[in-house]
């Protein structure tokens, strides 16, 4: 598939989801611009509207936005990206099928140039349960899922994807209870792989009770394996969306 059909596939699915969402539509439209990293002001500065129009929309005062209104809103935000670099399409490409629902993935970013671990680690005050001296290769970019919409639902293979297959992006998977479901699913997903197909480091966020199977899973396959204090969600995807690489 070209980089053009990409690109059309991922605006088709935006405009796909804001259209479905009968009954709150501008709640969609508020999480794709933020997972796009722009703010209210700066989308209706590129799209020529007052910021209020964003608001209302957003807000649920304007209801019902036209198929126009909607198309101007997603090339809006894929152009703001392109001229940026388009590396949060890029990410978000890979990661968009028709098998995988997006409400499972939080946030994904391409750094596009290598960070320590250790870095984004330490900025998410993370505490290292195995392998820490490997926390110093570099990874690319990072996903976040939430785990009860895309772990436990989805197949290895999915799975796989949805991390991003290569061995230089972090995992970060939230709303994790025990750590066990997650860490079995990363494992599972390796049969028939190459051995060295998996995260740089997997970090886990809202873990009640670790279960020590999840421990000996990533000991086992020499993984960094982390667990996050930053208590909610959504402070978690906050301080991945202001993390700035120290290079």
């Amino acid at each position: 598939m070209s980089r053009r059909e990409s690109l059309q596939r991922l605006a088709e699915t935006i405009a796909g989801e804001i259209c479905l969402a009968e009954n709150d539509p501008g709640s969609v439209m508020r999480q794709w611009r933020e997972r796009f990293q722009v703010s209210q002001k700066a989308l209706a500065d590129y799209l020529g509207v007052s910021p209020s129009v964003i608001s209302d929309y957003e807000s649920g005062r304007r209801k019902s936005p036209r198929v126009d209104t909607i198309k101007r809103f997603v090339d809006g935000l894929l152009e703001m990206d392109a001229a940026n670099g388009g590396r949060i399409a890029l990410a978000l490409e890979k990661l968009i099928s028709p098998e995988i629902a997006s409400d499972a993935i939080l946030d994904s970013r391409e750094f596009g140039v290598p960070v320590p671990a250790r870095q984004l680690v330490q900025f998410l005050d993370c505490k290292v349960l195995t392998h820490g001296a490997l926390l110093g290769r570099d990874v690319y970019g990072y996903t976040a899922l939430d785990s009860v919409s895309a772990i436990v639902s989805l197949t290895p293979h999915q799975l796989l994807r949805l991390y991003g297959g290569t061995t230089q992006r972090a995992a970060v998977l939230t709303n994790v209870s025990t750590g066990r479901s997650p860490m079995v699913a990363i494992k599972a997903s390796q049969i028939g792989t190459s051995p060295a197909v998996k995260p740089a480091v997997v970090i886990l966020q809202g873990v009640k009770e670790l279960d020590p199977l999840a421990v000996r899973i990533a000991d086992g396959m020499h993984l960094p394996l982390c667990i996050s204090q930053v208590p909610t969600v959504e402070e978690l995807v906050k301080r991945l969306r202001l993390f700035e690489p120290d290079v």
